[in-house]
């Protein structure tokens, strides 16, 4: 900001005004300090913490891309150091995704001590910002161990100046086999909302596989009342300000046989040779595109899409519910289309 240099000459003979004045240009070119460095820095309200997988050293390339409008990443793989270095000179915060599908590895309170310990030392190994918890398919009985986990790991990390993220599905989700929920197997109630509200610094919500290739059944990835509705779950036992909503950018393509083949390609659209006819039809209710053709033998593929007009609507589901903050899985699988929505969702007034 620009300052009007004061007029002196009516005070010089009065000590008490030149230091009033004084006192108040100080402070003003303080604040005016202040306030130029925070509008250099300062990220969007609106934010984007995406997951990203670890491909060496390339990914920092891929991801200066878009460093202007990502706050932080969750790093699938073995990053370096020096890759974690080069996103904090970006101004991007780093988390490890860590986790694992045996609750024996936090049942024991030496076995959390021992984990607990390990995270510790990977974020001094590789100066990581937090750790970004991805515990799946736990049986139901290791639900309390797993509570005691989060607390202790919680209160570790903290007291050590580093955070913790928790990626959680929509509990109400019942795609993990063909049969349905079975008593005592996992991905119904093996953690506690509140705990997770209570201990994690971000929760990234994953609102995908809502039909999942274990299921077997056909449908989309994701749409926009399904993903909704997973957000307003996790929006009564999370504060709004930890939420993010993370969407898809795989798809699925079902080649509707006898014995259905399911793919999830990493596209918006179906990779299918020239002339192939493609025959769109948007799913004004579910908020996605999904397309039909015909392969070279024959058989008919129904392709639910993952693309910039789907992630517009789970854009306004975010706006609608005040979350403050959305991830893609994954970051490198997301095409420029869908970047420019993304853009056009941050600059807008909110």
């Amino acid at each position: 900001s620009q300052h009007t240099r004061p007029d002196w000459s009516d005070n010089m003979t009065q000590p008490w005004s030149v230091s009033i004045v004084c006192c108040v240009l100080v402070a003003s070119l303080v604040c005016g300090a202040y306030g130029q460095a925070d509008d250099a820095t300062e990220k969007p309200r609106r934010s984007v913490s995406p997951w990203i997988v670890y491909q060496g050293e390339k990914t920092i390339g891929g991801l200066k891309t878009n460093a202007d409008i990502i706050d932080s990443v969750s790093v699938c793989g073995g990053p370096s150091r020096a890759f974690v270095d080069q996103c904090h000179e970006l101004g991007i915060d780093v988390y490890m995704l860590v986790g694992g599908h045996d609750g024996a590895l936090f049942d024991t309170p030496e076995a959390r001590k021992a984990l607990v310990q390990k995270y510790l030392e990977l974020c001094e190994e590789k100066n990581l910002d937090g750790i970004d918890l991805d515990f799946e398919n736990i049986e139901n009985q290791y639900r309390d161990s797993y509570s005691a986990l989060m607390r202790e790991a919680s209160q570790a990390l903290h007291a050590d100046g580093k955070r913790m993220s928790m990626c959680v599905s929509y509990l109400m989700n019942t795609w993990r086999n063909v049969e349905g929920p079975q008593p005592g197997m996992g991905g119904i109630d093996w953690y506690d909302p509140a705990v997770i509200g209570e201990t994690c610094d971000m929760v990234r919500v994953m609102c995908y596989d809502m039909f999942s290739t274990s299921g077997r059944a056909i449908g989309p990835v994701s749409t926009r009342p399904w993903a909704r509705d997973a957000m307003r779950f996790w929006a009564t036992h999370v504060p709004r300000e930890k939420l993010v909503m993370g969407l898809p950018a795989y798809s699925r393509d079902f080649r509707l046989t006898a014995n259905v083949d399911i793919e999830s390609p990493y596209a918006p659209l179906p990779d299918v040779p020239d002339g192939t006819e493609l025959q769109r039809i948007w799913l004004a209710y579910e908020g996605i595109n999904t397309y039909r053709y015909t392969d070279e033998q024959g058989a008919l593929h129904l392709f639910y899409a993952s693309d910039a007009a789907g992630t517009k609507q789970h854009l306004a589901t975010v706006d609608e519910l005040d979350i403050p903050a959305i991830a893609f899985w994954h970051y490198g699988a997301v095409v420029p289309e869908t970047w420019k929505a993304v853009r056009e969702w941050l600059q807008a007034p909110e």
